[in-house]
């Protein structure tokens, strides 16, 4: 299939716009996180017991980068490293009350710039959407990426 531009281009392209308006909404809100924190406060509150590895499989990047942020959510108490009930070599990330806060609030500003993204879009060409990116995604399934 041949497009005007290629796919990464567009992919990325439309990311970095998204990034763009989340981080200028998340200043008018006054939340004092990047595009990138963000995630990373989304995954441990959607699962309990999280540790730095796996932050690091799931969000695909390098444990380094993400000890650097997990420290930078450590430092604003966003986040605690607790250590696990059952192995106490392993360290468990725990939202903070102030982390839930936060996350709640980008939360709504995500689900917000979505909707004002989506204006114009009919359920039909958005459900279209969704499988593309779903068989991209499973078309790549053989290098490693996670599908979560």
């Amino acid at each position: 299939m041949q497009t005007e531009k290629p796919l990464g281009y567009l992919l990325g392209q439309t990311m970095r716009i998204f990034k763009s308006k989340l981080s200028e909404k998340f200043r008018q809100q006054k939340i004092d996180l990047t595009f990138d924190l963000v995630v990373i406060l989304f995954e441990i509150g959607d699962k309990e017991d999280m540790t730095q590895q796996d932050l690091s499989e799931i969000i695909i990047r390098d444990k380094s980068a993400i000890l650097r942020q997990v420290n930078t959510l450590i430092e604003k108490r966003y986040l605690v490293r607790l250590p696990d009930k059952l192995d106490k070599r392993k360290k468990n990330l725990i939202l903070t009350h102030k982390g839930y806060q936060v996350l709640t609030q980008a939360r709504a500003t995500g689900i917000s710039l979505s909707n004002e993204l989506l204006q114009g879009v009919t359920d039909e060409e958005f459900l279209t959407f969704f499988r593309v990116l779903n068989k991209i995604r499973e078309n790549s399934e053989g290098s490693n990426i996670p599908n979560s």
